[in-house]
């Protein structure tokens, strides 16, 4: 996994410190003060857009047909339409395919065991659905999330092991890709979040004991994967990351 590239915000005001910038404004005259305090805000808040835009860059870990890029992604009105509008989906932190797979507990999906072309082009079942079939999908498009045949369809619901995730027979409109500017047509091998209306939340890949290996940054079951920098820093930071894709 990718090292954290921490903002250099904080470095800046260490410089600034060692070389006595701050106790000598701190020491100033009111409007010095004022400077100071102005400053020391402007400070927090680079820091902040830096955290937000560091953990926006991890939540976009997906990238559809990532081996033929740059073309269109468009909806079909089930599985059973035209092939070629189906795909395959890569996580970049996993870097392998997210396929239909059975499970023990939890919903039936999980990693293939390599990312080469040919497993690409095997697992490529994934589809999107919505009204618009003939137009492109955008970034901030509504859309429904299937994979093979009926029970196609991806929907957020409670469960008791596994990511709160479970199929549905009919289309739930309920996932919107996010990362590129809305509006902007969506290509393949774009890096984006996928996310979810009902929880408000994207969906990452996330290490667990039982069931598929994905998940949401706000599950009480962590556990290792903490330690881990890029997953600690979702963890801490995911809603700024998210709210910075939202204003896209």
């Amino acid at each position: 996994m990718n090292r954290i590239r921490r903002p250099l915000v904080t470095t800046a005001l260490v410089v600034a410190m060692s070389a006595g910038l701050v106790p000598q404004a701190l020491a100033a005259t009111a409007t010095h003060r004022e400077f100071a305090s102005s400053a020391t805000a402007g400070v927090i808040s680079a820091a902040a857009t830096s955290d937000a835009e560091t953990a926006a860059g991890y939540l976009k870990q997906w990238r559809f047909d990532p081996d033929h890029p740059n073309h269109l992604l468009y909806a079909k009105s089930s599985f059973s339409g035209p092939a070629r509008r189906n795909t395959n989906l890569k996580n970049t932190m996993e870097r392998r395919f997210l396929q239909y797979e059975h499970q023990t507990f939890g919903i039936n999906l999980g990693w293939t065991d390599d990312a080469s072309a040919a497993t690409g082009a095997r697992v490529s079942r994934w589809f999107f659905t919505r009204n618009d079939t003939t137009h492109p999908i955008r970034y901030g498009n509504t859309v429904a999330i299937g994979n093979g045949e009926s029970p196609s369809y991806i929907r957020y619901a409670d469960r008791t092991f596994g990511i709160n995730l479970d199929w549905s027979d009919t289309p739930r409109y309920e996932w919107k890709l996010l990362g590129g500017k809305k509006g902007q047509v969506v290509r393949s091998g774009d890096r984006l979040s996928i996310y979810n209306t009902v929880t408000k939340q994207p969906l990452i890949s996330f290490d667990r004991t039982v069931g598929a290996d994905i998940g949401w940054p706000n599950s009480e079951t962590w556990g290792q994967q903490v330690s881990d920098v890029v997953m600690g820093f979702i963890k801490d930071h995911w809603k700024e990351g998210l709210a910075y894709l939202l204003t896209l």
